[in-house]
């Protein structure tokens, strides 16, 4: 096979690096290529044929795979007669430019999914920018299916279990948004890894405290809550390392609540008591506040006759613990409540409060297009609006302005144009062929791909002005988007 190669690039052909002068591409593919890469030989699962070389676009994939092979000096491979570099430039020039025109006359940018719902991660990172409120909707919405690396999804396996939970994510948003607390208290429950050590500091804790754990937590209302710990326990519900007096210290927002002393009960007692007195009751602000429990670290001084017990990175009950650990932290209420206070989710939320009965309407219609063109991702027409302004008169006549609001706010959330990132064809392009996304669809893409969530107002209105078709505004906001923290989470 190789003299055979050897031999075919003997062959006599006039090139432009003798003289001067385009050189003929064809001639070129013909003394270097062909004798290698016919049909009969097919080296590489190649074959080159040099009469298809005025119209590369024909089969664009075998010949980028020539062109990047010439690019690289990869082709004729070493040892074979090879022309000059001269002739290199001119021919891998020539053969680019003619795909580039072949591309540009019939583009062929691949077909994506162009109807998916939102992922997990998209999911709570939209209801983030979208209504200012944190949640871990982990325990609301079920894991994404992984393909081939990503967790985008496509409505292929929408069952109706999710679309209930979907229904319980939006109630328990819509009413933290708006501050409408349940008609009961209730409870909210944040573990530790029981695997976890505990011995050392956490980072999230404050300085000169070891283990715990630091909940971010949405209070719904102004109104007094319970915040308890719960110590970690072996199989005999004995507190695991509780061989002498320890600490315990709960906080709210770095500030101390209480500082408790757990001390190991007496012999032949069990320990269903030695915790029951971490918890403390106090009045608290609506909204994100931090909820922490930790332990004051001990000193590191040991005296002469002590020493330094082993740290065990432990597993279960197989290591036992040689400190207490907390277990977890529950956040009851709220009790008491004064109202639904000012937080950054109301703020955001409520643009208008009315003054009186006549201004409900008017007001409630902006406070809801101003939320359905950013969960949209577009401007909303009146069909839009007229679905999520009847729940909002729904709740309106059983509750006030407050549950009509967080009612809209709820329809909003379960709307397949929120749940749904949908890309139609425009009118007259044929099934399956190429054409240009809108400038709306096009911000989206843009947004989920840097930020994973939805566009912001700037963004939004640039794609609104058609500002993404010109290439240096277009740099400007994605120099913008990257510098932003939500581009690094």
């Amino acid at each position: 096979m190789k003299a055979a190669c050897l031999a075919f690039a003997l062959i006599p052909v006039v090139l432009s690096g003798a003289q001067s002068g385009p050189v003929d591409v064809k001639q070129v593919l013909s003394r270097y290529c062909v004798g290698c890469h016919n049909a009969k030989l097919k080296t590489g699962g190649l074959v080159v044929d040099p009469a298809a070389a005025d119209n590369p676009g024909s089969h664009p994939e075998t010949w980028e795979k020539i062109v990047r092979r010439m690019r690289a000096r990869h082709m004729p491979p070493d040892g074979a007669p090879r022309p000059e570099e001269a002739v290199y430039r001119q021919v891998v020039s020539r053969l680019e430019n003619r795909l580039d025109a072949a591309s540009a006359a019939k583009p062929d940018p691949g077909r994506t999914a162009t109807f998916r719902r939102l992922t997990r991660t998209e999911y709570q990172n939209v209801i983030r920018d979208l209504l200012a409120v944190e949640v871990d909707v982990t325990a609301l919405l079920p894991a994404d299916e992984v393909s081939h690396g990503f967790d985008n999804v496509t409505v292929g396996d929408l069952s109706p279990t999710l679309l209930e939970r979907y229904l319980t994510a939006a109630r328990k948003v819509s009413r933290l948004a708006v501050g409408i607390t349940p008609r009961t208290p209730g409870g909210d429950t944040f573990r530790l890894p029981p695997d976890l050590t505990q011995e050392e500091h956490f980072e999230q804790l404050p300085l000169g405290t070891r283990g715990g754990l630091s909940v971010r937590y949405t209070f719904p209302a102004d109104a007094t809550y319970e915040v308890q710990v719960r110590l970690a326990r072996d199989r005999n519900e004995h507190v695991e390392g509780l061989g002498r007096d320890h600490a315990v210290e709960i906080m709210l927002d770095g500030a101390r609540l209480g500082l408790f002393t757990v001390r190991p009960p007496s012999r032949g007692t069990d320990h269903s008591a030695v915790d029951r007195q971490l918890n403390v009751r106090i009045p608290v602000k609506a909204g994100p506040h931090v909820v922490s429990a930790a332990f004051p670290k001990q000193p590191s001084v040991l005296l002469e006759t002590e020493r330094q017990p082993y740290v065990a990175h432990f597993n279960m009950d197989r290591h036992p613990r040689i400190t207490p650990a907390v277990y977890s932290i529950t956040v009851n209420g709220p009790y008491d409540v004064k109202g639904p206070g000012d937080t950054p989710s109301r703020k955001l939320l409520f643009a208008c409060k009315p003054a009186a009965a006549d201004e409900e309407h008017a007001c409630a219609q902006r406070i809801v297009g101003g939320l359905a063109r950013r969960a949209f991702r577009r401007p909303v027409t009146a069909v839009d609006l007229a679905g999520p302004m009847r729940f909002f008169k729904e709740g309106r006549a059983s509750g006030g302005f407050d549950h009509g609001v967080e009612l809209a706010v709820r329809a909003i959330l379960v709307s397949p144009e929120f749940l749904f990132r949908v890309e139609k064809d425009p009118p007259g392009v044929a099934r399956g062929g190429a054409y240009r996304i809108s400038d709306l669809d096009f911000a989206s893409r843009l947004s989920f791909f840097l930020w994973s969530s939805i566009p912001d107002a700037e963004l939004l209105d640039a794609a609104v002005r058609g500002d993404l078709r010109n290439p240096a505004k277009l740099e400007a906001q994605v120099k913008r988007m990257i510098a932003d923290l939500r581009s690094a989470v």
